[in-house]
């Protein structure tokens, strides 16, 4: 059930994706996505979409193998940021999970468990103080360095990710054809 849904919302993006780009042919476009909602190159869509369809599978992975009181995963920065702002701060650690697997491409299989990387969010000194410091925090995720966490919370992203598209600072003229200055990677 959970994987027809998966490709069902997955196939719905694509199609919404291809009307804009057919819409507009060049540049950029302004897109509305699960794991982005922002300007994007028309050259860059083919590896978005198939981001996208990655962060739709690990939201259904986790689904099945995350904590219940964590769900949905959320996949885009609004969604995080939805989690940083809840009193839960269980949530702040599943939205620097959630930015973690971007930062492999969702690649969840090949990514810590949710589990082992909140142990080793709670050992590193780089961790916010409100996080490393909460009693409940502690007794639920005792702290366990793990090599590979780079200074935004993240397990050892990929050098070439696809997901960079997404950090990309957005150059001016970027909806006018013709004046696109950033080149896509």
């Amino acid at each position: 059930m959970c994987d027809r849904l998966e490709r069902r919302c997955a196939d719905e993006v694509e199609r919404y994706v291809a009307e804009l780009v057919a819409n507009h042919k060049r540049g950029g476009i302004v897109v509305a996505i699960p794991i982005f909602c922002g300007p994007v190159l028309i050259t860059d869509v083919p590896r978005l979409l198939r981001l996208n369809r990655a962060g739709e599978r690990a939201r259904a992975w986790f689904s099945r193998h995350g904590p219940a009181w964590a769900q949905p995963l959320p996949l885009s920065e609004s969604e995080r940021i939805g989690f940083f702002l809840s009193d839960n701060l269980l949530l702040h650690l599943v939205a620097l999970y959630s930015n973690s697997l971007q930062g492999r491409d969702y690649d969840y299989l090949g990514h810590l468990l949710f589990f082992d990387y909140a142990r080793a969010v709670m050992a590193d000194p780089r961790t916010p103080e409100y996080l490393r410091e909460d009693p409940a925090l502690r007794a639920e995720f005792p702290a366990k360095p793990i090599a590979g966490l780079d200074e935004r919370g993240r397990w050892r992203p990929l050098p070439t990710r696809v997901s960079q598209i997404l950090e990309a600072p957005i150059p001016s003229g970027f909806l006018i054809p013709g004046r696109v200055e950033r080149t896509s990677s």
